[in-house]
């Protein structure tokens, strides 16, 4: 909107002698919160910069014909809403002066600023700043590009020193943004009365965040229903001043289980860093929800037709999942089977005929009983483990140094990638990409290394729990509950390859289970 503005100190009779210049004034905040202040001692807030420029447009003998303010911009981008209505309302009228605080508050990087100086002087207003000597004249002209040089300097500078400010703080293990839902933000201070930032855990949302890590990590959930039961159980997510306290979405409940900070991990550009705050959940149930994430991903996901055996049946023939598939007779009675997700989908050649659920079920009852154990087999499987265990740990500490070794060379090479990335040897684009595979490799090393340090009661406890599953598997898994199938399954098989004839019935044991029991 037009308006005319007058400085406070300019009396109205000499400020009404001033009407043949006119110029528009333009001011710009970064932040919301400059706004929103009434004043700031620094001269940078909006009735600061309204004035200073009110008192130029004096010295200069004109009228304020218009303002235009941009709230909470970055100088950084020209994409900004006053920007454009000033450049516009430039076109529109005849405008002597444009009159800005500083020449960062136009412009912080030099490119933008040529091109805006240049889109002025093209309308014929000559930009004036009220805290710099710019004009026309050569050494105004060389003035205005040195001052537009540190502005495009201090921006770059700034964000390079929060880059590492924010590096570093995530080297020792901080928390570098807004700590993710299940953990607070809070300020504390030291004996001596110094304050700091740090992360503790929220004991409102925590144990609901725990409590889905750890009921999807034993099966049978989806995001969905997740959600769902959390929203009984109470958790919302933290309110802020422009959001109220909500449920969470599926999508950010998806990144919540999939966000390596709830097992102490810290991620910045890609890699990792052990956090200092306190993790929720161990990092073998992040380890088992990635992995069933990742199988719904390929094949099981959340759909109206459900069965405990979802997740363990394949083609017999292309090896492609199982999915459930009901059909209905022209009587209207239902029929459930089990289908060919390539062929259902029209995306394989599949041949493999439907197979009624009710006899996979029976036939995969079935063969529990061949891989039940004995009694007799159970001992001899005991003391075989006993001895590998004890030969393994002979040979543990040395593994488990050249493991540590390789831990450190991952890291050193991630920190070097950074180093390069902010000194703009490389691109994002690669950084990410270099580091992902970093990453993957140092959760592989990590994850041998945690399983041997792990100490002799712990590994011979994980040998009696696959045994119990084992010893008399087919009475247990005949008398289970459908969830209980499903937790069985998934802790025993990786797969079961099944088709329409009895002997088309492969059982695949899970890897650990299989080099347990190994005699």
């Amino acid at each position: 909107m037009t308006q005319l503005l007058k400085p406070s100190h300019v009396p109205n009779s000499i400020y009404a002698a001033f009407s043949s210049l006119s110029a528009v004034s333009y001011i710009r905040v970064s932040t919301l919160r400059q706004a929103e202040r009434g004043s700031e001692r620094d001269g940078f807030s909006i009735p600061a910069q309204r004035e200073a420029n009110l008192r130029q447009a004096h010295g200069l003998g004109s009228l304020i014909a218009a303002e235009f303010v941009d709230r909470g911009h970055s100088g950084r981008s020209c994409d900004r809403p006053a920007l454009k209505r000033m450049l516009s309302y430039l076109r529109e009228h005849s405008i002597d002066y444009v009159i800005v605080h500083k020449l960062d508050r136009l412009a912080r990087s030099r490119a933008d600023d040529i091109a805006i100086t240049q889109a002025i002087r093209d309308t014929g207003a000559q930009l004036v700043s009220s805290s710099e000597s710019i004009d026309a004249s050569p050494n105004g002209t060389l003035l205005h590009g040195i001052m537009a040089s540190i502005a495009e300097f201090y921006s770059r500078n700034l964000a390079q020193e929060v880059m590492k400010g924010m590096r570093q703080k995530v080297i020792q293990g901080g928390t570098p943004s807004r700590a993710p839902i299940g953990y607070l933000n809070v300020r504390q201070q030291t004996d001596e009365g110094r304050e700091f930032r740090t992360v503790v855990i929220d004991p409102e949302r925590a144990p609901h965040v725990a409590w889905a890590f750890e009921s999807y990590a034993a099966g049978g959930w989806s995001v969905t229903q997740l959600l769902v039961e959390l929203e009984k159980r109470g958790l919302r997510t933290r309110p802020t001043p422009a959001r109220p306290a909500a449920v969470p979405t599926v999508t950010s409940f998806h990144r919540v289980l999939t966000n390596p900070y709830y097992k102490g991990i810290v991620t910045m550009n890609g890699a990792q860093h052990a956090g200092s705050h306190e993790p929720l959940i161990s990092a073998a149930t992040w380890d088992t929800v990635q992995r069933l994430l990742k199988a719904r991903r390929s094949g099981e996901r959340s759909r109206i037709h459900t069965h405990y055996l979802k997740s363990t049946v394949y083609c017999f023939s292309c090896h492609r999942r199982l999915i459930v598939h009901k059909a209905r007779s022209k009587s209207g009675r239902i029929y459930d089977y089990f289908v060919c997700s390539g062929r259902q989908a029209g995306t394989s050649k599949c041949g493999q005929r439907a197979l009624p659920i009710t006899g996979v079920e029976r036939r995969i009852e079935d063969a529990y009983a061949s891989i039940e154990i004995t009694a007799v087999r159970r001992q001899r499987i005991e003391r075989s483990n006993r001895k590998r265990i004890s030969r393994d740990a002979s040979g543990r500490e040395e593994r488990v140094a050249e493991l540590i070794t390789q831990s450190e060379t991952i890291n050193s090479r991630q920190e070097k990638l950074l180093d390069l990335y902010y000194s703009n040897g490389i691109p994002r684009e690669m950084l990410v990409r270099e580091q992902k595979k970093l990453s993957q490799e140092l959760a592989r090393v990590n994850e041998e290394r945690a399983r041997l340090e792990e100490d002799t009661t712990s590994t011979v406890r994980r040998v009696t729990e696959v045994l119990d599953l084992l010893d008399g598997a087919h009475t247990r898994y005949l008398a289970a509950t459908p969830d209980a199938r499903k937790q069985m399954n998934n802790a025993l098989l990786s797969q079961i390859l099944i088709g329409p004839d009895d002997e088309d019935l492969c059982v695949k044991l899970r890897g650990k289970v299989t080099e347990i029991l190994a005699e």
